[in-house]
């Protein structure tokens, strides 16, 4: 790094000669990095319109994918309607004829039960704890002839400790064979109330105590011992056999019951497992066990005993042995209540499914799904189902590609205006007139009935009293004209759009051609201004260090010149001292 001190001898300031001379040669650069700035911003405008030739093109291949068929296909789109959707829905593919029918629904479809013929639980005794049905710790209010006795629950109280303490308050309890709960006045007259607003154990609405006419109590649900979260193979398990280890089946799965199973964790296997094809659940009010098969219509759930013996507890299946002491097991049937078939007529014709969705193999509508949800009732009467052209997609796909085909041009003329960023770009220019050209020419290749863009609605727009001009650069789009084409001729106008030599498939090829990665206009460009970025970089780069070498040389020069006044100084002094 260079230290000059300006004019220490001549007393001239030569730091501002350098800085003007200096600033003379920075003009070169400043104008090489103005240039620079003037590449990059049209690299960034060539990549946003690139963005909407790409949007332009997403537009087109809305109409011009319908060539591969399936969900591409617009025009293939149909819509079922249903004039009472709380009878059923359905919905339609694309090779749905287009007509009317008529449906009513007689029957929905249900599915199987199998629920144990009795049950499987044990009636609880004495020892049995009352939270094991699920009763919280509290008080218990009893009144005997309007004395009140409080009857205090926790954890540990038994039914057997239940009794004593209502006996000790004048209340006779008893648990019959079924489960039920009786209260009676243990002196004959007497007249007894249970519970109060005061009470914050939940014992008389879970047990479901009702008031006979007699004055005594009866629980509306039944106690039993099982307890859903007790190990099933326990001793004291609470059901009336003792359930064994092992397997057994249903539907197609097998499950595996050790040591450690709990009925709660048994039914979560089967109400997760697909193959079981059912879910189960556990009735504590009855003690029941029930399996619901996943799938409608009259058959039977299969359930198979395995090794373990709990199907034949819960009542699902019945074991036993023959005179050759062979195992047999059965499916008990009777403990099985199946479901029905729905029963409907469509345009007078009954039809039978083992499921309330009724797909067009069962149906006869070809590509038709039926989604059943009630019986028609006799105010209900027919329900009409028709079956029409969905026009919704392509309104919105059209109406897109007007957006984007009026965002384009006006994106074009504005970039290559004068004093636009690509201004003078004729490729620019020429893309936009053979747009312009496919937008507004006539197409009768294809041989419909439809030959303009105008017939169906798409169009440079109306002159009118108030409007005497149309702007030809941008487009117009008439909903009503288009969804009118669209009804009237759809294949016409898929004809006109989407041909072979349709007009957006034509557009379609020429937007193609301009995004063609490394042939096509926007590549191309894109390169050749990365190109000059290039070029122009490396001239910025040269011109400063020229710059850098000529300030160099400016300092070195003014700073010998003071070197030899200086030295002339310093003679000039020396001779007049002598």
């Amino acid at each position: 790094m260079s230290i000059s001190f300006s004019g220490l001898a001549s007393g001239l300031d030569t730091s501002s000669w350098v800085e003007a001379l200096v600033s003379v040669k920075q003009q070169e650069v400043t104008k090489l990095q103005n240039e620079l700035s003037v590449l990059n911003t049209s690299k960034n405008t060539l990549s946003s319109t690139k963005t909407i030739f790409n949007n332009l093109r997403t537009a087109l291949e809305n109409f011009t994918d319908t060539k591969f068929g399936g969900t591409f296909d617009l025009f293939g789109k149909n819509t079922a309607t249903v004039s009472n959707t709380e009878i059923f829905t359905a919905t339609a593919g694309a090779n749905a004829v287009r007509q009317d029918y008529n449906i009513t629904v007689q029957q929905l479809a249900t599915c199987t039960k199998a629920t144990s013929k009795e049950s499987a639980s044990a009636v609880a005794d004495d020892n049995t704890k009352l939270k094991s049905f699920g009763i919280t710790e509290g008080t218990l209010s009893v009144y005997v002839n309007g004395a009140k006795t409080a009857i205090e629950i926790t954890d540990e109280t038994s039914v057997g400790d239940l009794k004593e303490a209502l006996d000790a308050a004048g209340i006779t309890a008893t648990v019959n064979e079924s489960g039920v709960l009786n209260l009676s006045a243990k002196t004959e007259g007497d007249t007894i109330h249970v519970g109060s607003t005061t009470d914050d154990t939940n014992f008389v609405s879970l047990t479901g105590l009702t008031r006979n006419e007699d004055g005594g109590y009866d629980s509306t649900n039944s106690l039993f011992k099982a307890n859903i979260a007790t190990k099933l193979t326990a001793s004291d398990s609470g059901f009336k056999t003792q359930i064994t280890e092992g397997t057994f089946t249903i539907g197609n799965a097998t499950f595996t019951i050790d040591e450690n199973t709990t009925l709660s964790s048994l039914i979560s296997k089967i109400n997760n497992s697909e193959e079981a094809q059912a879910t189960a659940s556990w009735d504590d009010t009855t003690g029941k066990l029930t399996i619901t098969s996943k799938k409608e219509g009259a058959a039977y759930i299969n359930i198979e005993a395995g090794t373990s013996n709990f199907t034949d507890v819960m009542g699902l299946t019945t074991t036993t042995v023959d005179e050759q002491g062979n195992t047999i097991s059965k499916m008990f049937t009777e403990a099985q209540e199946l479901g029905k078939n729905a029963l409907l007529t469509i345009n007078g014709t009954s039809i039978t499914s083992t499921s309330n969705t009724i797909g067009s193999d069962i149906s006869r509508i070809e590509d038709v799904t039926l989604n059943l949800k009630k019986v028609s009732s006799e105010e209900d009467g027919n329900t009409t189902l028709k079956i029409t052209h969905d026009t919704s997609e392509l309104v919105a796909a059209a109406k897109e590609f007007v957006e984007a085909y009026n965002k384009t041009i006006e994106q074009i003329d504005k970039v290559t205006a004068v004093g636009g960023d690509l201004e003078r770009e004729t490729s620019l220019t020429s893309l936009k007139n053979t747009l312009r050209t496919f937008a507004n020419s006539s197409n009768n290749t294809n041989g419909g009935a439809y030959n303009l863009l105008a017939q169906i609605g798409i169009s440079t727009g109306k002159a009118s009293a108030t409007n005497l001009s149309t702007e030809t650069n941008k487009l117009e789009f008439d909903e009503k004209e288009f969804t009118k084409a669209l009804e009237e001729n759809p294949d016409s106008v898929k004809s006109l759009l989407a041909g072979e030599n349709g007009i957006f498939a034509m557009m379609e090829n020429t937007v193609e051609q301009a995004l063609s990665a490394t042939t096509g206009f926007f590549d191309v460009k894109e390169g050749t201004i990365k190109s000059n970025i290039r070029n122009m970089e490396e001239k910025i780069s040269k011109q400063k260090v020229k710059v850098s070498d000529y300030q160099a040389q400016l300092e070195k020069k003014f700073s010998n010149m003071e070197l030899i006044i200086a030295k002339m100084q310093q003679n000039y002094s020396s001779f007049l001292g002598t």
